[in-house]
């Protein structure tokens, strides 16, 4: 079963939104019972939030070094942070209360995606070689992945005796057909959880004669 933590990667945080989100941190944490020998200690990680915020202002209009200077500071501040966030994480074991006092973005647990719907759309295109076709699938969010089941005419009553192909993307090539044969054509959304029990929803069934 997944928990939530204290997330301790600020890589996608904006120059400017760091300090911030890093003052608020120490604020939080300053005093707080729950976490009482804070590793790296607090004012190392304050020293490096003003050395960063001092760089940020110095390379508005400063040189390339300043600039570079200004990313090496913020490396090591988004270090610190990291490891704070992972001592909090240790002191935690994912207790909500504890997290939330620490002042880091705690992380959400996903909710499952379940059966997905049918594809909006579906489309069998020939292909540009004998016993070739073109699938074309309407996008259906969340999808981890498209199914295509495919049989020769007449197809079977039970998906399981069908032949089936597994695409990553919306649009994908069936290849080694039967050349001047008619198969008959369907598509669904994968998820994990449709993946794990075998169910789909599937799109209406197209039938096209391969040349």
């Amino acid at each position: 079963m997944k928990t939530q933590k204290a997330r301790i990667s600020f890589s996608k945080l904006k120059d400017n939104d760091l300090p911030s989100a890093a003052q608020l941190i120490v604020n939080k944490m300053t005093n707080n019972a729950y976490f009482p020998n804070p590793e790296p200690n607090l004012a190392t990680i304050q020293t490096a939030i003003t050395v960063y915020a001092d760089a940020l202002v110095k390379c508005l209009d400063g040189t390339k070094q300043d600039t570079a200077t200004k990313n090496a500071y913020r490396l090591n501040l988004e270090d610190l942070l990291g490891s704070l966030g992972n001592y909090v994480n240790l002191i935690a074991q994912s207790d909500l209360i504890k997290l939330d006092s620490s002042g880091f973005i705690i992380s959400k647990i996903p909710e499952p995606v379940g059966i997905l719907d049918a594809p909006p759309s579906f489309n069998v295109l020939l292909g540009n070689n004998s016993g070739e076709v073109t699938i074309e699938i309407g996008v259906v969010d969340r999808a981890s992945g498209y199914i295509v089941l495919y049989s020769e005419l007449p197809a079977p009553a039970d998906n399981e005796h069908w032949n089936s192909k597994l695409f990553s993307k919306s649009k994908g090539l069936l290849t080694n057909l039967k050349a001047e044969t008619k198969y008959a054509f369907k598509a669904a959304a994968t998820s994990s959880e449709a993946n794990r029990i075998g169910l789909y929803n599937f799109s209406n069934t197209i039938e096209k004669l391969v040349p």
